[in-house]
């Protein structure tokens, strides 16, 4: 059982997979095994075709360096979806389709994915939750209990935000790793957005001991990267009680929401 994997997330320009290239060719060479890339990375506008390029990148990329490769890119089936795809030395692995759009991207015609998937990768068990699906703490739980050891976290995080906490963004991350004994890999794109909004990257990897690495300039290119004890977490596991003490009645009332996508 493999007890540890390095990990990256590329912090890289968005709309521009030369820079994506630069970046995660430096974060394979210095020896990670598993690549995170921003939400839309490879979009500078929103137009189906974008997805062949994408999958095309990806899958040489991991090829040609023998790691496992992870980006995000919109699909037409039964509707559009924000779908995250993995790629290991070539291969797809696996994907994960957003759970929670945005509004934004409601309006665009995206619908919600329905199911939470666990992919092994690396030796690792690794879940996906795509952009804001990091901010609801129940679909977070769910990966948990599905057993995750790591959580992809590919992100678009606009310069001006109306959330609070400001300063304090980061210890979601920490509070999430903590709660659920996984490790999370957070991968922000700097630039503007195909909607034209400007972003900016906050790239980092976190665990339950804290935040292992996080981007020194939020606008420029890098490869956030840290190494994650995997026999660590898979320890944490067994002692954290709320992921097995949990008394389930008293959570029945999450299912009263009439909110549908």
């Amino acid at each position: 059982m493999k007890n540890k994997i390095k990990v990256a997330a590329i912090q890289c320009r968005i709309g521009d997979l030369n820079s994506a290239r630069k970046v995660a060719s430096k974060a394979a060479e210095n020896g990670c095994e598993l690549i995170l890339f921003p939400e839309y990375f490879s979009y500078s506008r929103l137009a189906l075709e974008i997805l062949d390029e994408t999958l095309r990148f990806l899958k040489d990329l991991s090829l040609e360096y023998g790691i496992a490769a992870s980006g995000n890119a919109v699909v037409d089936e039964k509707g559009y979806r924000n779908r995250s795809y993995v790629f290991d030395s070539g291969e797809l692995v696996g994907w994960q389709d957003k759970v929670h759009p945005t509004r934004t991207e409601r309006e665009l015609g995206i619908v919600c994915g329905e199911k939470l998937e666990i992919l092994e990768i690396k030796g690792a068990k690794v879940s996906i939750l795509v952009c804001a699906d990091i901010l609801y703490p129940e679909l977070c739980r769910v990966a948990a209990l599905k057993g995750a050891e790591i959580v992809l976290n590919p992100v678009v995080s606009f310069k001006q935000s109306e959330l609070p906490g400001t300063d304090y963004r980061y210890c979601l991350y920490f509070t999430r790793s903590f709660d659920n004994a996984y490790a999370i890999v957070k991968a922000g794109g700097f630039g503007r957005t195909f909607t034209g909004n400007e972003a900016v990257g906050r790239s980092l990897i976190a665990t339950f001991d804290g935040i292992l690495a996080k981007s020194k300039n939020e606008n420029g290119e890098e490869d956030v990267s840290a190494e994650i004890d995997l026999k660590k977490i898979r320890e944490y596991k067994e002692i954290n009680y709320s992921l097995t003490d949990r008394n389930v009645k008293a959570y029945r009332e999450l299912f009263n929401a009439e909110f549908d996508c």
